[in-house]
């Protein structure tokens, strides 16, 4: 992951969500006209002055460390990217990090429809294709994938100034991770100064004389 932890999973979640139709038809009527569901984040930015039904809001609620998935150690993760002096290092540097700290995001995603027949479509469409029971992911912008669990669905209608008013509610987790600040650098050694009495050192098969100080450089 990048140091867009959290903004990175927000927009996935969101372009995830992007995308849904419903339809309308009046009564009488064979024409069957089409709108977009829009999706907003909670309590939405200022230019946001007005949302047509139907919409959904995406609001984080909770943060926690994954201790199923913790691990202690060293690694190279493939996909981060490390700090500018270590991509500049010379092609016989490597580098390693403490294993990432693992993180579950959950997310409230809730969904208000004024017409049953939108709440019904939108719920098929988001169980159906966008946010599955099972095998559901998240495509980052750093190139990387999320696990995203369904973890509950709850019907919330209300009615509200004598109009009815469909909700849902869908709590979805989305598994993260939490990159180390600490990259540590490492050289192929080249060269071997040796400091001692005299007598031999093995590399590999070859056995190396050398004198009370001496230097030698090590085979490819």
């Amino acid at each position: 992951m990048t140091i867009n932890f959290l903004l990175s999973e927000d927009q996935a979640l969101k372009t995830l969500l992007t995308g849904m139709t419903v339809t309308d038809q009046k009564a009488g009527s064979t024409q069957i006209t089409t709108r977009p569901v829009k999706v907003w984040f909670g309590q939405p930015d200022q230019e946001i002055t007005t949302q047509m039904y139907p919409y959904i809001t995406i609001d984080m609620i909770d943060i926690a460390e994954d201790v199923m998935r913790a691990m202690r150690g060293k690694a190279q993760p493939h996909y981060m990217a490390p700090p500018l002096g270590v991509q500049n290092a010379n092609q016989d540097g490597t580098w390693e990090v403490d294993y990432p700290i693992p993180v579950n995001i959950d997310y409230q995603i809730t969904v208000y429809s004024r017409q049953p027949r939108h709440d019904r479509s939108i719920l098929a469409q988001l169980l159906g294709t966008k946010i599955p029971l099972r095998f559901a992911v998240l495509d980052t912008d750093d190139g990387t994938y999320r696990r995203l669990d369904v973890l509950d669905v709850s019907k919330r209608d209300i009615t509200e100034s004598g109009k009815r008013l469909f909700v849902n509610a869908i709590t979805v987790r989305v598994s993260s991770e939490v990159q180390p600040s600490v990259f540590r650098v490492f050289h192929k050694v080249s060269q071997v100064n040796l400091t001692g009495t005299l007598g031999t050192f093995t590399q590999g098969s070859t056995r190396y004389p050398f004198e009370a100080v001496e230097s030698f450089t090590l085979p490819e």
